[in-house]
C-alpha cells in the first residue's frame, strides 16, 4: 500500500522531496514491471512491431537508455542530489501514462478518426511526462525555474530526433510519391508530429544548451571561490 500510495502521488504531481528520497529496490522493480507490461500492451497488435517491442524488453532498455541521456545532464549541476539508480526508478514509474497507446482506437473507427486519437494519445502522454521529470527536478534537485527548464528542454531534440530514425511504429514516409492505401496506420498523424517537433526542439535545445554551460561555469567559479576563501 505505501508503494502504491507513493506511486500515484508520484504520477499525480504531488510527491515531496522526501518521497524521492526513499524510492528503492521495489519502486525499481515494481517500475520496471509496470514499463515491461506497457511495453507490451503498446504493440500487441502491430503486426510491424519487432520481437523486442512484442515482448517490451525494448521499453525496458530504453528507460535505461534514457535516464543515462538525463543523469549526464543533470549529474553535473547537483551531484549530490541526482544518482542514476533514482533517476531509472523515476523514469520506470513514469511508464502507466503509456498504457494509453495500449487502447486498439482502429478497431472501432476509421483509420482517419483513429489518427486523431492516437495523436491526442501522444500529446498527453507526452505533456505528462514531460511535466512529472520537470516536478522531479524542481522537488529532488532543488533547481532554480530558468535552469529547470534548460535542463528539461535541452534534450528534448535528441529523444525526438532518435525517435523519428528508430520509427518505433514503422510508419512508411515517403513525401515524393505519397503513401499507399496498404500501408496507412493508425500511427501516421503522430509520426507526422514528431517530425514537426524535431525540427522545432533542435534551436530550443540549443539555447538550452547554451543555459546549461553558463550554469556549469557559475557552478565551477563557485566551487573555485569556495576553495580559495580564507574560511575554506
Amino acid at each position: 500500500m505505501e508503494l502504491a500510495s507513493r506511486w500515484l502521488r508520484l504520477l499525480t504531481f504531488r510527491a515531496s522531496a522526501e518521497d524521492y528520497e526513499r524510492v528503492g529496490r521495489r519502486e525499481l522493480i515494481a517500475g520496471l514491471i509496470g514499463c515491461w507490461l506497457v511495453g507490451m500492451g503498446r504493440y500487441w497488435d502491430d503486426p510491424r512491431a519487432t520481437a523486442l517491442q512484442h515482448t517490451g524488453v525494448g521499453s525496458v532498455v530504453y528507460v535505461f537508455v534514457l535516464s543515462a541521456v538525463m543523469w549526464v545532464i543533470v549529474k553535473p549541476i547537483a551531484p549530490e542530489r541526482f544518482d542514476y539508480r533514482r533517476i531509472v526508478t523515476f523514469i520506470a514509474m513514469t511508464s502507466p501514462p503509456a498504457a494509453l497507446y495500449a487502447i486498439p482506437v482502429e478497431r472501432w473507427m476509421s483509420l482517419e478518426s483513429a489518427n486523431e486519437i492516437n495523436l491526442w494519445f501522444l500529446g498527453v502522454v507526452a505533456c505528462w511526462r514531460v511535466a512529472l521529470w520537470m516536478h522531479y527536478l524542481r522537488r529532488r534537485g532543488q533547481l532554480a525555474v530558468w535552469l529547470l527548464l534548460c535542463v528539461a528542454v535541452m534534450p528534448l531534440a535528441g529523444i525526438f530526433i532518435a525517435l523519428l530514425v528508430l520509427n518505433l511504429h514503422h510508419v512508411v514516409f515517403n513525401i515524393m510519391g505519397g503513401i499507399r492505401d496498404a500501408d496507412r496506420t493508425s500511427r501516421d498523424a503522430a509520426y507526422h508530429v514528431l517530425l514537426g517537433l524535431s525540427f522545432v526542439s533542435v534551436p530550443a535545445s540549443i539555447l538550452a544548451g547554451v543555459g546549461w554551460l553558463v550554469a556549469l561555469f557559475k557552478i565551477a567559479r563557485r566551487d573555485a571561490e569556495e576553495k580559495d576563501s580564507p574560511e575554506a
